[in-house]
């Protein structure tokens, strides 16, 4: 049996970043969200502000037709691209020319390179951060 504990900030937290959920829960259990923010026993397990914008691209992914591993995947990249480039403007998933997928973390959005194909998804992390702040702004039982 799996340890993890679902609490109500749990729940706060896929409110606020426009995520399922009993979804959510079930990828975790399956072990394919593996940034998941850690938690000692007892205590309420807390998303800080890129857990958010990670679980947010995480969702969009699910929207855009990834399965649960892959979003789990590709969000937990981008979430590591984040501690790397807390600064960054755009996180973008790009085909590359073998048919693989990559994640390119960008600081400035003008300076697209050459390298990226216009088959991506590419996420505006000012604007989802925006976003998610005004989402917990109006739910006064998230504390984020």
């Amino acid at each position: 049996m799996n340890s993890i504990r679902f609490d109500v900030a749990f729940a706060n937290a896929c409110r606020t970043a426009q995520v399922p959920y009993a979804d959510f829960v079930s990828t975790v259990m399956a072990g394919a969200y593996p940034c998941l923010p850690g938690t000692t026993p007892g205590s309420p397990r807390r998303f800080d502000e890129t857990d958010l914008v990670a679980l947010y691209i995480y969702g969009r992914l699910l929207a855009f037709g990834f399965d649960a591993l892959r979003a789990g995947e590709y969000a937990c990249r981008a979430h590591g691209g984040l501690v790397a480039e807390p600064r960054a403007r755009s996180i973008s998933i790009a085909l590359t020319p073998d048919g693989g997928k990559r994640v390119v973390i960008e600081q400035d959005t003008q300076r697209l390179t050459a390298t990226m194909l216009a088959e991506k998804i590419q996420f505006d992390i000012p604007a989802i951060r925006l976003l998610l702040q005004r989402t917990a702004e109006s739910d006064t039982t998230v504390s984020v």
